[in-house]
Formats: C-alpha cells, sequence, structure tokens
C-alpha cells in the first residue's frame, strides 16, 4: 500500500513538473512574441519617418557618447529618432566596410562582392545582437523597456565606427581605432543598460555575456559554413592568395616586405 501511495505521488509530482515546464515555455514564447512585435513597431516607425535634421541628430549621437542621460532618455523615447539610429548604423557599417576593405593593397583585397556581403551581415547582427540583449535583460533579469528603446541609443552610438574610414590613408590606426571604439562603446553599453533597462552591473555584465558567446558562435558557424576563398592575379600572372577573412588577409599584409 505504501509502495503504491509513493508510486503515485512520484507520478503526480513528475506530472506537475511536465505542466510547469510547458507552462514556461508557453510564457517564453509569448514573451519571444511580444518582442518581435515591439521590435516590428520600431521598424514600422522607420517605414514612415517624421521629419528630423541629420546634423542635429549627429550632435545628439555625440551627446550620448557624451553620456549624457538627459539625451539618451530624449533619444530612447522619441520616435522619430529610430530612422536617425538605423542610419547611423548603416554609415558606421558602410564605415567599418570601406575602412578596412581599402587599407589593403590591391593585390590583396578581398572581392567588392565579399565586402558587400560582409557589410549586409555585420548590419544584420548589429540589429539581431539588439534584439537578444533586449530580449534577455527582460526574460532572465526583468529589465525594463523595449527593444525601440535600445536600438535608438545604441544606434546613435553607432558613429563610433566612423572613424574607420581613416584606415586607407592611415592603416597604422587598426588597432588604436578598433580598441577605443571597443572600449567605449562597452562603456556607453553599459551605462545604456543601467539606465534604460535598469539593470544592475551584475544582470548587465550576464546580459552582455550570454549575448555575445551566442552571437560568437552563430558568427563561427556562419564564417565556417559560408567562408568563400578569393582569387588576386598578381601582376598579371596566375599566382593566387587564398583570403577567407579579414585576419588571413592582415597575416599576408604583415608577412609584406615592403
Amino acid at each position: 500500500m505504501e509502495d503504491q501511495y509513493n508510486g503515485n505521488n512520484h507520478e503526480q509530482n513528475h506530472a506537475h513538473e511536465n505542466e510547469n515546464n510547458s507552462n514556461n515555455n508557453a510564457s517564453m514564447k509569448n514573451d519571444f512574441k511580444e518582442h518581435l512585435d515591439g521590435a516590428m513597431g520600431t521598424f514600422n516607425e522607420i517605414k514612415n519617418p517624421g521629419k528630423f535634421c541629420v546634423k542635429t541628430e549627429f550632435m545628439n549621437a555625440i551627446e550620448i557618447l557624451k553620456l549624457n542621460e538627459k539625451k539618451m532618455q530624449e533619444i530612447a523615447t522619441r520616435k522619430t529618432t529610430a530612422t536617425a539610429a538605423l542610419l547611423f548604423i548603416l554609415i558606421g557599417v558602410v564605415a567599418m566596410g570601406l575602412g578596412t576593405q581599402f587599407m589593403l593593397p590591391g593585390w590583396l583585397r578581398p572581392s567588392m562582392g565579399y565586402m558587400l556581403i560582409s557589410m549586409l551581415f555585420n548590419l544584420v547582427m548589429v540589429i539581431v545582437g539588439i534584439f537578444a540583449l533586449d530580449f534577455v535583460a527582460n526574460q532572465f533579469f526583468k529589465g525594463k523597456g523595449d527593444f525601440g528603446q535600445l536600438f535608438r541609443v545604441f544606434g546613435y552610438s553607432y558613429i563610433l565606427m566612423i572613424p574607420y574610414i581613416l584606415l586607407p590613408v592611415a592603416p597604422g590606426l587598426y588597432s588604436i581605432i578598433g580598441a577605443v571604439a571597443g572600449i567605449w562603446m562597452l562603456v556607453v553599453m553599459f551605462k545604456t543598460m543601467g539606465l534604460i533597462k535598469k539593470l544592475n552591473v551584475v544582470h548587465t555584465i550576464f546580459s552582455l555575456l550570454i549575448v555575445g558567446v551566442a552571437l560568437g558562435i552563430v558568427m563561427t558557424i556562419f564564417m565556417n559554413v559560408f567562408g568563400i576563398g578569393y582569387g588576386f592575379g598578381i601582376g598579371g600572372g596566375s599566382a593566387v592568395a587564398e583570403i577567407n577573412d579579414w585576419t588571413d588577409a592582415l597575416n599576408a599584409l604583415g608577412d609584406i616586405n615592403y
């Protein structure tokens, strides 16, 4: 009798666990759909942009890089800034693409097709990264705000990438520009996550780590699966250099004796 009771009790507990797991999965799916709807709402704003002055919004972006909290909150909530945010992301992505493309000698330079695909991929990854960061912060750490607010502020901060356009005339600045832009972008992210999402430092770190690792895996898979070798004729001859990514190109550049 006791064994039968224990068996029934175990089955009931197992059934409750399954029910709780199903409810949690359903809740996460609903939350994901809600975030996705919010993101689509932001892109609908972009399709129907209001009037804005590019020069004025660029100066606002400078204020965001200066960690001006009042300006961050204003940009996060003003609807017309979504279009400007996407514009600044595009400018940053193009500056990075052109700068790293034309800093290399012609015979080492990946094809224009590779550059355009890289730009498109980087643009998509920026948007996906913002969406993932918003979802993780809200889902696991009870963050406030929405995708649109993060998108606007992070988008404005992407003007940090504009100095990459200097690389063709000053390739030696590659490491300096990369370090300064990367570090200050993290500073802006921490400030934004605290101000807009209302997360503490620990929750911000974990949110960035989760999203960073996930995106890193996706990017690694993408490069390994879809990596393309490009051939470059040297002096009209048949010699070919195979370059699958920018690391190969930069390593090859370092081997050149000037």
